[in-house]
C-alpha cells in the first residue's frame, strides 16, 4: 500500500504496519488509521502519518527525554481502546509542537499516545495529573537526547537515505514502555 503525504511525499506500508486508534486523534476523532514514519536523518522523532488524510501527521518522541518518572497509567476506559490485555508489550509516547523555531518547541505531556504494539492499537489519553504540562518547553531534553544518541551511534546512515521517509515496523522495532 501507499500514501503520497504532504509532508513525507511516497510512503509505502503494509497492512500490518497500520494502528487502529478507536477514538482517533484529540481533535481527529474520524481519523483512525495511521502509521508511524521515520527518517534515517531525524532519529528520535516518529510521525503517526494518518493513511485516510494526506496532509494529517503527528510527531511523536518518547516522554523519558523530559521527565524520567513519567508515567500514564491505564484507566479502564484506555484499556477497552487499545483492547490490552495483561501481557500485551505497550509503548508510550508524546505529542511534540514543532515550530519553525526548534527553541520553541514543546511537548505534551498530560494527553500521551499509548500504542498497543501487540495488537496494532493505539489510544491518546487525557491524564488527570496537573502537574504535567500540555506545552512543556522540549528543545534542551532534544538535544540532549540527540546528543546521547549520536554519540553512541556505531553505523552511520548513506548520504543518500537522509531524506527517505519510511514506514515502521513498529511490532519488531518498539520495546515495552509502560
Amino acid at each position: 500500500m501507499k500514501i503520497e503525504t504532504t509532508r513525507f511525499g511516497h510512503v509505502e506500508y503494509v497492512e500490518d504496519q497500520v494502528i487502529h486508534f478507536t477514538d482517533g486523534m484529540v481533535g481527529f476523532p474520524r481519523l483512525k488509521n495511521y502509521v508511524l514514519v521515520e527518517s534515517p536523518s531525524m532519529p528520535l522523532i516518529l510521525w503517526l502519518q494518518s493513511v485516510e488524510s494526506a496532509d494529517i501527521a503527528f510527531p511523536i518522541i518518547e516522554p523519558w527525554f523530559f521527565r524520567r518518572d513519567y508515567k500514564a497509567p491505564l484507566g479502564d476506559a484506555d484499556k477497552i481502546s487499545l483492547a490490552h490485555d495483561e501481557n500485551d508489550r505497550l509503548k508510550i509516547f508524546t505529542v511534540l509542537t514543532i515550530p519553525d523555531d526548534m527553541t520553541r518547541m514543546t511537548v505534551n505531556l498530560r494527553a500521551p499516545v499509548v500504542i498497543n504494539v501487540s495488537k496494532s492499537t493505539a489510544a491518546q489519553m487525557i491524564l488527570q495529573d496537573k502537574s504535567l504540562e500540555i506545552r512543556t518547553p522540549a528543545h534542551e531534553g532534544f538535544n540532549k537526547a540527540m546528543s546521547s544518541f549520536l554519540q553512541t551511534r556505531t553505523v552511520s546512515v548513506p548520504e543518500a537515505s537522509t531524506d527517505a521517509w519510511v514506514a515502521v515496523d513498529f511490532k519488531g522495532a518498539l520495546s515495552t514502555g509502560l
